[in-house]
């Protein structure tokens, strides 16, 4: 009965890290009730406590809640404390439950860990679907009711995962559906984390396999001559990536023959062009040269359907998005250049697109080139809202800032966001006025805990990884590490309740995987 209960809330904690199910506040309360007092009634409590005080991994999740808790007491705003409390309940009630009892059969884990990558590989259905019907759906809302940075983690997981059923079915030359159905759900996570473009998804998957694969190299996995050709492989991967999007981003600044030569003044129909000379490029071309308003405006209300002053459906106006497909299209923003327009193209810009290049919904070209646009629009105009990394840096200066006033002990638990928010108002940042805090968990605990608590808690949990130096790690669960470790560079990866499930119980599993019984 006992086992019973506890791999139910396992599994529904599984489905809230995969799916991101709208869950109430009341029913995750009470879930994490209910497993405390089930394991309250277990036996064996003088068993679970001589645990307790052996795992330094416990210790360290009960050290950081409580630091969250003591930092209650210099933090101006108790609300927002007590619920980040509640947020990271999984930080304690699942370390302590399952760090103290006895673990479960290796059959027992892989039957959950495989209904962990089937509740994502039926979130992932789910944003298949949503893409295909949804007309320019966002990236961002492919994945509904959590983070598509949180989601991109969780498929990276899983696509270690079903790289480790591969192996493990190679190596024993047992079930060849086994192997086949590994390697195709590894690939379709894998187009699946392409397509919600996360940059921070695909760099902790490839870190974190090169960790595993060191780790694997070094402890004798397989022979010799394989290890090499897999390292090999993984580092020409890394290579052959860098090389496209090294050729990406140099077609995108490279000046194509409009832009190279002297500035003309007239179109061909005798009209004065309008040359703004503000640097500003896009696929090769100056976005602001070339521009013949009138002819743009005559010429628009022959083929397009939308008034040229009007809204498209995803908020950006029809003028300057014509203006940019023209340019984009190395054509010039005239008469001649919207002969150039098909009716694919028109339909396109009514729709708000303003690249061709966006038209593929899956490429790594859009993704480069979507990141080169956000650097020329703050190069030049200062520009950060909405822009996925300039965003960031943005947020991480004025997090730097406050941690500077605070750095000794920081700003309490629940101060860190009024404190983010204050400190945009005064640098008169566009975002200003957001909910957007540091987008970064290293950043929020300096200022929440200060040097002093953020010392603490590295040296909680760099003992705890002292402690099983010596007894070796599987490969998997470091990667799962060096994830968790990587995203919280660019994300509050612990301040929702899917990455803080995601963070601690897989690890934990794994954890449990390599110590408890076969």
């Amino acid at each position: 009965m006992r086992n019973c209960i506890h791999h139910i809330i396992y599994i529904v904690l599984l489905c809230v890290v995969a799916v991101g199910m709208p869950t109430s506040n009341f029913l995750m309360n009470m879930g994490w009730v209910l497993l405390l007092v089930n394991w309250l009634a277990e036996w064996g409590m003088e068993a679970k406590w001589q645990r307790a005080r052996q795992s330094r991994l416990l210790q360290a999740f009960v050290l950081f809640y409580l630091l969250h808790i003591v930092g209650l007491l210099w933090s101006g705003d108790l609300l927002y404390g007590l619920d980040d409390l509640r947020k990271k309940l999984p930080l304690l009630v699942l370390p302590l439950v399952l760090l103290t009892t006895e673990a479960p059969s290796r059959r027992e884990k892989d039957v959950v860990m495989g209904v962990y990558v089937a509740a994502v590989a039926v979130a992932s259905l789910i944003g298949l679907v949503r893409w295909l019907t949804i007309d320019d759906l966002a990236y961002r809302d492919i994945i509904p009711f959590i983070s598509h940075i949180r989601f991109s983690l969780n498929l990276s997981f899983c696509i270690c995962l079903m790289a480790v059923c591969l192996w493990r079915e190679y190596a024993t030359r047992r079930r060849v559906w086994v192997m086949v159905s590994a390697a195709l759900l590894a690939l379709w996570f894998l187009f699946f984390l392409l397509l919600l473009q996360s940059f921070t998804g695909v760099v902790a998957l490839y870190t974190g396999v090169l960790a595993a694969l060191v780790v694997w190299w070094r402890d004798g996995g397989a022979q010799r001559r394989t290890r090499v050709w897999l390292v090999a492989g993984w580092l020409a991967v890394l290579a052959a990536a860098t090389g496209v999007v090294w050729y990406y981003v140099d077609s995108y600044f490279r000046l194509q023959p409009l832009s190279e030569g002297v500035l003309q003044q007239y179109t061909v129909n005798g009209n004065p062009y309008k040359h703004e000379r503000d640097g500003f490029i896009e696929n090769g071309n100056y976005v602001n040269n070339y521009i013949c308003d009138s002819e743009l405006r005559s010429e628009w209300q022959k083929v397009g359907s939308l008034p040229i002053e009007s809204i498209t459906p995803n908020g950006y106006a029809v003028y300057p998005t014509l203006v940019r497909y023209l340019n984009a299209m190395g054509c010039t923003k005239d008469s001649v250049g919207m002969s150039h327009l098909l009716p694919a193209d028109v339909a396109a810009i009514e729709r708000g697109v303003a690249n061709p290049v966006y038209l593929k919904r899956v490429s790594l070209r859009r993704m480069c080139y979507v990141m080169c646009f956000e650097y020329e629009s703050w190069r030049c105009y200062g520009s950060v809202v909405d822009f996925t990394v300039l965003q960031r840096l943005e947020l991480w200066r004025a997090g730097w800032e406050v941690f500077k006033r605070h750095w000794l002990i920081g700003t309490g638990t629940g101060d860190v966001v009024n404190e983010c928010h204050k400190q945009l108002c005064e640098m008169g940042s566009p975002l200003a006025g957001t909910t957007k805090h540091t987008h970064s968990q290293y950043l929020t605990l300096l200022i929440t805990f200060g040097v002093v608590g953020f010392v603490v808690l590295s040296a909680g949990f760099v003992r705890a990884a002292l402690r099983r130096r010596g007894r070796g790690a599987a490969p998997v669960m470091v990667a799962l590490v060096v994830m968790v470790l990587v995203s919280f560079i660019t994300e509050d990866t612990l301040e929702t309740l899917a990455g803080c499930l995601f963070a601690v119980f897989p690890l934990l599993m794994m954890m449990e995987r390599d110590e408890g019984k076969a």
